[in-house]
């Protein structure tokens, strides 16, 4: 039977786990199994709950077991990586939303999303599968967010803004309205975009420049 043990399995046991754990406590959904790809390295005076080996077969053994699973891993590939992983085994993906955060009534909110205390999405803006909706961001109407995205603390999005799949936005960084960033792009921290951003680019400064482009993912 689906979720016998009454837990929520969690994928990664970093500081991004913590305050996804922080977030299903404050909703009164707590009991956890962790994975993690070094179990003896995580914060045993936070994390209280068996913790396992990320392996397949450990991932597997537990997919219907828990109430539900939630991959808690900063980094957009890793993160999509076991989102997918995890989901070819059938696992069911919960949202992780923080009551202090503002969403509002017609916004989309994709499975496995984070969504921190202070956050505000507006009206019409669609969040994909697996991001992160980090403190205090602001995602202003019309946005499209792509699956796994991050978008950082403090950061600012105007109307009408679409970020691609596997893109990083770094603390306080501000797009101005109906700007399109590329898919597998970084933002540095404090940029402001005021043109669009081709795919697997690395932008930085004031306004945003590109300063390199990496490799697709």
């Amino acid at each position: 039977m689906p979720g016998v043990l009454g837990v929520i399995g969690i994928v990664g046991t970093g500081g991004h786990a913590k305050v996804v754990v922080d977030i299903f406590n404050r909703r009164g959904r707590g009991g956890f199994v962790f994975f993690d790809s070094n179990p003896p390295s995580i914060d045993r005076s936070y994390f209280h709950g068996p913790v396992h080996y990320d392996s397949p077969e450990n991932l597997s053994s537990f997919i219907h077991l828990v109430e539900g699973w939630h991959v808690a891993i900063g980094d957009p590939a890793q993160r999509k990586n076991k989102l997918e992983q995890i989901m070819g085994m059938g696992a069911k993906l919960l949202s992780a939303i923080h009551d202090g955060s503002i969403i509002a009534d017609d916004a989309i909110i994709g499975d496995g999303t984070a969504i921190m205390a202070g956050a505000v999405i507006n009206p019409c803006t669609n969040i994909g599968r697996g991001c992160i909706i980090n403190t205090a961001a602001g995602v202003d109407h019309d946005c499209q967010i792509s699956d796994y995205v991050n978008i950082g603390p403090g950061c600012r999005l105007a109307g009408g803004v679409h970020i691609g799949k596997l893109t990083n936005l770094g603390l306080g960084a501000v797009v101005i309205p109906g700007i399109r960033i590329g898919r597998n792009c970084i933002i540095g921290a404090g940029a402001a975009v005021i043109f669009d951003i081709p795919d697997n680019s690395v932008a930085v400064g004031v306004p945003a420049r590109i300063i390199k482009t990496k490799s697709n993912p």
